[in-house]
């Protein structure tokens, strides 16, 4: 069951269009303001939050192909756990050092006590959040709980399952996250963040490990990947225009809508030409550095604005925006670079 993976440069500009996504919403949300066309940018900024959606989608198809081209390998588990490792925790805990030991150095700032620190260190976080057991630490860090949640089990899944019954666990995998959504949202908690209630848009990124395992990814069914997403953004932008006054449906549903709207995407942008003004975009060497760094934007960016905000105080806002921007990308790229680079390179010795 061994397949040559491509490497689809085109992906690391749609992790790049991600992570731009979500430093575009915090820059925004965080603007105190009450010029007109501000209001209306803060307004559209707030779709900004849907990239870690679009995180999860690359992330499902990306493991999945992974995990379905070696799962008759020798070293399936060890490997995929190990390089998952030196992937996540030498930034995820680093930064959870300086954010707990380093920045309370600054003016203005406390320690946090460890009985709130726990879950941050135990990737239990998200689920602090959803019941509102106290917890004080990087709020951002939601989403990373939820994707070292599915990395759990899903190896399992993929590797006592045929690619038929994959395609099942995917199915049964949505609708235990619509379940998880209805009873979170009927006893009254939060259903945005808790794991099983987003394990449909890693579903559907597997999906399309499945489609590309079937030979399905081709220019042949572009087609159909065009008209589905376009057929997705009517339901998307009524589930927009509502602007947080979901029903119970809309609130179950949008997930799954925003999964399926970025599988399109990422499977449009995989099976275009290679000469079509998309592929390109995505495919330029700053897109590609971009979603090459970007683990260190989506970590670093929320505490570069804040530092920006509180000790630079530039009173034009183009200038904020540029020394936001700048500084998340200066300290991402030192911390690739000084950082995750010396532990990525330890992932040629967990071969599968």
């Amino acid at each position: 069951m061994n397949l040559k993976l491509k490497h689809y440069l085109e992906l690391d500009g749609v992790r790049a269009i991600a992570v731009i996504m979500v430093m575009l919403y915090h820059f925004f949300q965080d603007l105190n303001t009450s010029d007109a066309v501000l209001l209306f940018v803060k307004k559209i900024s707030l779709f900004g939050k849907t990239g870690v959606s679009l995180f999860f989608v690359l992330s499902g198809f990306l493991i999945t192909r992974i995990l379905i081209d070696t799962k008759q390998r020798e070293g399936y588990f060890k490997s995929f756990y190990a390089r998952r490792i030196l992937r996540i925790f030498p930034l995820y805990y680093f930064f959870l050092i300086v954010y707990y030991f380093i920045l309370p150095l600054l003016p203005g700032r406390s320690f946090v006590g460890f009985s709130d620190q726990i879950w941050y260190w135990t990737f239990l976080q998200n689920v602090a959040m959803t019941f509102g057991w106290h917890n004080i630490g990087p709020s951002h860090y939601w989403s990373l709980a939820v994707e070292e949640h599915f990395y759990l089990f899903w190896p399992l899944i993929i590797y006592f399952c045929s690619l038929k019954n994959i395609k099942w666990a995917i199915v049964a995998l949505c609708f235990l996250s619509l379940g998880t959504r209805f009873l979170l949202i009927y006893f009254h908690f939060e259903e945005s963040q808790f794991s099983l209630a987003r394990f449909d848009e890693l579903a559907i990124g597997a999906c399309l490990a499945v489609l590309e395992r079937e030979h399905k990814l081709t220019r042949n069914n572009l087609k159909y990947f065009a008209s589905a997403f376009i057929i997705l953004l009517f339901p998307l932008l009524y589930i927009s225009l509502k602007n947080g006054s979901y029903s119970l449906l809309d609130s179950m549903m949008r997930y799954l809508i925003l999964g399926l709207f970025y599988g399109s995407f990422i499977a449009i942008a995989m099976t275009l030409s290679t000469k079509h003004f998309l592929k390109k975009i995505l495919s330029n060497n700053l897109m590609r550095f971009t979603g090459k760094i970007s683990f260190g934007l989506y970590v670093y960016h929320p505490i570069c604005f804040l530092l920006v905000s509180k000790y630079l105080k530039v009173p034009n806002l183009a200038l904020h925006f540029v020394l936001c921007i700048g500084l998340a990308y200066l300290v991402s790229v030192l911390s690739y670079y000084l950082l995750e680079k010396r532990f990525l390179g330890l992932k040629s010795k967990f071969g599968y």
